[in-house]
């Protein structure tokens, strides 16, 4: 049965990101590494896109905080690095705003 993906919400620390348009994540992006540790470089990705512009800034390029995405069985809840941001206006219509995160392991 095929699951409805209305409702998504994304959350990174304290900032909620409004009208979730879009989100692909990926988890697991390479094998651990090490010897006694099992750790990796490359744990997954997210991608979110949104209309509203509720933590769109580049003051959070590079911080790290808890991610959680909940709604349209796509739900997640990691630490992650906030890894960049884009903003795509279309004239007479809407800005789409894209933040991309990278999954940390542990």
């Amino acid at each position: 049965m095929a699951t409805y993906s209305t409702g998504i919400t994304a959350t990174f620390g304290s900032t909620t990101f409004t009208e979730v348009t879009g989100l692909a994540w990926t988890y697991g992006g390479a094998l651990p590494k090490g010897r006694s540790v099992l750790w990796t470089d490359d744990a997954g990705s997210v991608s979110l896109t949104c209309l509203g512009s509720a933590g769109i800034t580049t003051a959070n390029y590079g911080v790290r905080n808890d991610l959680t995405i909940s709604g349209g069985g796509a739900n997640l809840t990691c630490k992650a690095v906030y890894e960049g941001l884009s903003a795509a206006p279309e004239l007479n219509g809407v800005t789409r705003y894209t933040v991309t995160f990278k999954i940390l392991d542990g």
